[in-house]
């Protein structure tokens, strides 16, 4: 493939590292005050993450196939037998729509009944026994992670469908400890990750709990005897219940309490309020919610980290995450996106990710300034999928080679070079959010190629890494960034060695950038796999 690059100099930011955290008087639940944080170095410098996903709704999982996915989403033959559902919703489609044939069903709907029989008689609560966490193996996990590189770890706490995962005086009928696999599974995760030193936080998605289940009359979503399961329903105004709102500030204190988590994920259903009603009576609430959670790093000495979905919040209260998409530059400030290795709840069918294109995404998310949360879909009995731990298997020995051009790294000029013009793919980046901040960077789909660059840095600049995203084999790597009227003209190289190998690395500069020669040494068993340059500079 041939060298010809175009720069990508979208944003270019002056970004100061190393500065130690102000002292801040207690935080207040407004924009004002929360705009005043400061973003830890521990999550600058820490750039991957894992969470999980396990619940009641990880059981049917054992039941799913390809054909079983298909029909759910309604492909190839199955379309326009039943509504498409999101295979990871079980709960808020599960139940039937009074008086409507099948084809106007949900797909859950219609699977559940096969399955499980009838949900009158089966509800989602008949789930729970089936999440036994039999080979729940909390230390291994952590072991796992950490061979990875990965430097925080965030059990999911509680889902959207209620089930608290830890021993909860909030929820405390449906939990962990009380039903299932009878185990404080939250805590059991934080401190398997803290014994190793990795920092340690709650995956929450529960905001959109109260109106997340349909309420169908003579079922047990609409049972007032379940409603601590199924949620109390939106009011005649259709807003949130004042006991809803309080309940999801109660059930986020009782975890910033009990576990002073690092890092706490927050799901975008903090967005639908607004975005269905106008309301902000939500952003209220998460205010006071990240109030807490910031004052409780205040006052116990750790420095917490609250990320966000669908423009919640402003990007200066807490850290900006965008789902499935990456930003189109470098932005000025910390931001996050979340992936899966092979979708968020466990369903036997789905394809599993490449390997190497996770390995990309990771490389193009840093290089942004933003960190990388991966996810484990958990089954039922607690235990890790055979094609999840090949992949951190894999990862480990991709880490252990390049992991200096990542963690605690910061942006260098420019985020990197692309082969291609159709690298960029926009999104609509506004659909479904609260806030429209001007000074945001924008989302997109990111076409990678295997011969792209993407760059970090040392913290004091001494060093740049230039990571092309696979074994160049037979093939020169011209780095154009470095190109005399390019952004890095005026850097002086000194010298340049490939991680993980002991071969000389012929190179030289011209007019075009740094031209480096073939490698006759391959680093890593899969040429996609990506390579790092180390750049010695002045």
């Amino acid at each position: 493939m041939g060298n010809t690059f175009k720069f990508v100099t979208l944003v270019i930011a002056v970004l100061v590292s190393g500065i130690p955290r102000a002292s801040h008087a207690e935080y207040e639940a407004t924009r004002e005050s929360l705009s005043g944080y400061e973003v830890p170095e521990w999550y600058e410098d820490a750039k991957i993450g894992f969470f999980y996903h396990w619940g009641p709704q990880s059981a049917v999982g054992d039941k799913f196939s390809t054909n079983a996915l298909e029909f759910i989403q309604q492909k190839k033959e199955h379309a326009g037998t039943a509504v498409r559902n999101p295979p990871g919703q079980w709960g808020s489609n599960m139940y039937p729509k009074p008086g409507k044939p099948d084809r106007e069903q949900n797909a859950t709907y219609l699977l559940h009944r096969k399955w499980f029989g009838d949900p009158k008689v089966f509800g989602y609560k008949e789930l729970i026994p089936l999440m036994t966490g039999a080979k729940f193996d909390p230390e291994e996990m952590v072991r796992l992670l950490d061979e990875a590189g990965v430097k925080y770890i965030t059990p999911m706490a509680v889902h959207h469908d209620g089930f608290a995962m830890w021993d909860s005086k909030v929820i405390n009928e449906f939990n962990a400890m009380n039903m299932g696999p009878k185990k404080d599974t939250t805590r059991m995760v934080i401190e398997a990750a803290r014994k190793r030193g990795i920092k340690a936080g709650v995956s929450t998605h529960v905001c959109r709990h109260s109106w997340y289940y349909s309420k169908v009359e003579g079922y047990d979503c609409s049972d007032p005897r379940y409603v601590q399961l199924y949620g109390e329903g939106r009011g005649p105004d259709g807003l949130p219940r004042p006991e809803a709102i309080q309940k999801w500030e109660n059930t986020l204190g009782e975890l910033v309490d009990l576990f002073h988590p690092d890092y706490v994920f927050v799901d975008g259903g903090t967005a639908d309020t607004y975005t269905g009603k106008k309301s902000y009576v939500v952003q209220d609430a998460f205010r006071r919610i990240v109030a807490y959670a910031y004052n409780s790093g205040l006052k116990h000495g750790y420095e917490p980290v609250v990320s966000f979905k669908r423009e919640s919040l402003y990007k200066e209260e807490a850290v900006p995450d965008y789902e499935g998409g990456n930003l189109v530059g470098i932005a000025p400030y910390k931001w996050q996106t979340h992936s899966s290795i092979s979708g968020w709840f466990y369903r036997p069918g789905r394809r599993r990710t490449k390997t190497h294109i996770l390995f990309r995404k990771i490389l193009d998310t840093v290089s942004k300034n933003g960190n990388m949360l991966l996810n484990l879909a958990i089954k039922a009995d607690g235990s890790i999928q055979e094609c999840e731990i090949a992949y951190l298997k894999d990862m480990a020995k991709w880490m252990d080679v390049v992991s200096e051009g990542i963690h605690a790294t910061r942006p260098w000029l420019v985020h990197g070079e692309t082969q291609s013009t159709d690298s960029v793919i926009p999104l609509d980046d506004r659909k479904g959010k609260v806030y429209d901040d001007p000074e945001r960077i924008k989302t997109a789909r990111i076409k990678i190629y295997e011969e792209d660059i993407r760059y970090t840095r040392t913290k004091d600049g001494k060093t740049i890494y230039a990571a092309r995203m696979s074994f160049p084999a037979g093939e020169r790597t011209l780095l154009a960034s470095f190109a005399k009227n390019g952004p890095g003209g005026n850097v002086k190289i000194l010298s340049i060695e490939v991680l993980g190998s002991d071969e000389k690395v012929g190179w030289k500069r011209s007019e075009q950038g740094v031209e480096i020669q073939p490698l006759e040494k391959t680093v890593f068993k899969d040429p996609e796999w990506p390579v790092v340059f180390k750049m010695a500079a002045e």
